[in-house]
């Protein structure tokens, strides 16, 4: 198995240290490894680095670019560009695919959902539909969007808050825009946890991701797992 994966920032998947030529992963690449190793028994991270290709955002941009799509009449701007992100890195994979010999490689595109409380359920369905039709166009089976609603602070903040796992669907209902008020970014920064004890957490279990009850969260570890 080879991985293929592109977040939005480098403090959700993770980034690429172009000195050291190698992927220094983030928590929602914690999560992944976590559902990795319950199938496979073994950190996929620590055991098979060098079966991980990250493509920054800004790589993915470039390479798109070479895509002339234009939303339809009525579509939304923003759901052309996820279709447009998932094709790019269903081509990726596919190359890599073709380069290795081995047809067991699995492209997962990171992005949150953002909006706000009145437009967050409406643009986490467009988001997904565009990633998978984007993956669909290449005929690249093996895409995974990873969308959480409103943003990945939430599905940490259901693990840390002072009752954990409790109540965590109401957290989908929130903002995604950083500058509202008791917005979910500045939440999660009040319980003063690093992101480094934040990723330890996840790879030692004090973060149980089976106990994260979030409809977002489930979807995205369903389609996983029916890939591995």
């Amino acid at each position: 198995m080879h991985l293929v994966l592109s977040g939005e920032g480098n403090g959700d998947i993770g980034k690429l240290s172009y000195q050291e030529e190698k992927f220094i992963p983030a928590s929602m690449y914690y999560i992944i490894d976590k559902i990795i190793e319950q199938k496979l028994n073994y950190s996929f991270y620590e055991l098979t680095p060098d079966l991980i290709t990250f493509v920054p955002k800004t790589e993915l941009l470039k390479r798109q670019n070479k895509f002339i799509s234009f939303p339809s009449k009525g579509k939304n701007k923003e759901t052309a560009i996820f279709f447009k992100n998932a094709r790019t890195l269903a081509i990726i994979a596919s190359e890599k695919a073709k380069e290795l010999g081995d047809e067991d490689v699995i492209a997962i595109l990171f992005r949150d959902t953002d909006g706000t409380v009145s437009t967050v359920k409406g643009m986490w369905n467009e988001k997904i539909k565009s990633i998978e039709k984007g993956f669909d166009y290449e005929n690249f089976d093996r895409g995974v969007a990873m969308i959480p609603k409103p943003k990945s602070e939430a599905w940490l903040i259901c693990a840390l808050q002072s009752t954990p796992y409790q109540n965590c669907k109401k957290l989908e209902n929130r903002s995604g825009n950083d500058d509202s008020p008791n917005n979910l970014k500045d939440e999660l920064e009040s319980f003063e946890i690093s992101n480094e004890e934040i990723n330890s957490m996840i790879q030692n279990g004090n973060i149980n991701i089976e106990k994260i009850d979030m409809p977002s969260f489930i979807d995205f570890k369903k389609r996983l797992k029916e890939l591995l």
